[in-house]
């Protein structure tokens, strides 16, 4: 530790200019798209659980199921919610603590990614010739948001700085 003099600056040039630089290359280097991908997500995630989890028997009827169980496929429908949450609270939390969040937005993208496909062939395949507009919109939100999960994995490392909140 360091001996204080009257004389004596607390911090050297040196330690300023590196201070001061580095302060410069985060805020220059920073995607300030980063936080709109966040907000977007999150409302992406917060309407698809509360669709699966409370309103998955309206759900349920824009499909035409023929021969499959209607409670089976309801039951699929609220376990896809709860995968949802589970792994976006773990993509939120690997963003707001930092731990490996280049690795985890690449990994969660390529989960998107599989469980897009995998719901086509579950769920998708069984939609109603003319499904609901909303319907429609909604498939439509979930290609955007693996986008905006594409786009915050090829900017992880520029994401916002540390610490982060939900809105930085």
């Amino acid at each position: 530790m360091r001996h204080l003099h009257a004389g004596q600056p607390l911090v050297t040039d040196e330690e300023l200019d590196a201070l001061i630089g580095e302060d410069e290359a985060v805020d220059t280097n920073t995607d300030v798209w980063f936080k709109y991908r966040n907000l977007f997500l999150l409302v992406a995630v917060i309407s698809q659980a509360v669709k699966l989890l409370f309103f998955s028997h309206l759900t349920v009827g824009n499909f035409e199921l023929g021969a499959l169980d209607p409670q089976a496929f309801e039951r699929y429908l609220v376990f896809r919610a709860g995968f949802i949450v589970a792994i976006s609270a773990f993509y939120l939390f690997s963003y707001l603590k930092n731990w490996y969040f280049e690795k985890v937005s690449l990994l969660y993208v390529g989960i998107a990614i599989t469980a897009l496909v995998m719901d086509y062939f579950n769920a998708y395949v069984y939609l109603s010739e003319s499904p609901a507009q909303w319907m429609t919109g909604l498939i439509a939100l979930r290609f955007m948001a693996v986008f905006c999960l594409l786009m915050n994995a090829w900017n992880a490392q520029r994401a916002p700085a540390m610490p982060r909140s939900l809105w930085s």
